[in-house]
């Protein structure tokens, strides 16, 4: 038994892989509705999908379809997108609610929801006529956090999707955190600086996706704390910092030196320093 169902596994894996294939090489990279992020696998609450309009006019959803690799579903009559609006398709417009309170765009529901797989799965997006609008096949999911879109003028292929780096875990009805802003070059801000508290580092590196590095060194070159080891990310991030070193323990005050070490995949390896002054402690 177990034999047959490995098999059966194997096979839905490459029908999966093959099917999603042929149907991004199909997709019209000028539609206007694309899928923006995917929550497969929510700590709680309810599977979701995000749908986003590039162009300014409203889009009639009517008679669109919603499909994963076996089941399809049909939006609503009367479903709407406006002209560079989000909405959120899923099963339970409560549970949506309840997990990200104030959430102001219109949540859609479908006739059949096809229930995302975690070890896998693909997207599909038609129109009225069946024609395919946008679609995607995403891997395993092992952590309760979105897959949020790159690049909106590319097709969705694996290479164009990250994980969220929003701290809620995603990011409905917003820009997406991974979302790619085409700069000319790498910066490195700190504010407030001088800081008390806290600090905010926003890094912008010039490339959709890297790993990066963001380091706290003291003034003798010592590296005193780690804020992001090796992490895959996009474009930009936001990070605050709080003065504590890598144990815990508060920095005495003085000058340290924040220093970006990030790597795109095709080898560019970009470095930033930057100083900022730890204020705590210090009478005014």
């Amino acid at each position: 038994m177990d034999r047959i169902r490995n098999l059966k596994n194997q096979i839905d894996s490459l029908v999966c892989t093959l099917f999603c294939c042929t149907a991004l090489l199909t997709v019209d990279v000028s539609a206007q509705v694309v899928i923006n992020e995917v929550m497969a696998r929510p700590a709680d609450g309810s599977e979701w999908v995000e749908l986003y309009n590039r162009s300014p006019d409203a889009v009639h959803l009517s008679g669109w379809t919603l499909s994963d690799l076996r089941t399809t579903g049909q939006f609503e009559a009367g479903a709407v997108i406006d002209g560079g609006g989000y909405v959120i398709v899923t099963e339970d417009a409560d549970a949506i609610g309840l997990q990200f309170p104030g959430l102001n765009i219109p949540i859609l529901l479908l006739s059949r929801w096809p229930r995302l797989n975690n070890g896998g799965d693909g997207l599909i997006l038609r129109d009225a006529t069946a024609t395919l609008v946008d679609s995607i096949f995403y891997p395993a999911q092992h952590t309760a956090i979105s897959l949020e879109r790159i690049d909106l003028t590319m097709a969705g292929n694996q290479n164009n999707w990250l994980g969220s780096q929003d701290p809620r875990g995603a990011t409905p009805g917003a820009a997406n955190s991974v979302l790619f802003n085409d700069i000319a070059e790498v910066s490195v801000v700190a504010a407030p600086n001088p800081f008390v508290d806290q600090v905010t580092i926003t890094y912008r590196v010039p490339t959709p996706r890297l790993h990066a590095n963001l380091w706290v060194f003291d003034r003798t070159g010592r590296r005193v704390a780690s804020l992001l080891e090796g992490i895959e990310g996009g474009s930009q991030r936001v990070i605050n910092w709080n003065g504590n070193n890598d144990n815990g323990q508060i920095l005495k005050p003085g000058i340290y030196v924040i220093y970006l070490e990030a790597g795109t995949p095709e080898g560019k390896l970009f470095r930033v320093r930057k100083p900022v002054v730890l204020a705590k402690g210090i009478s005014q």
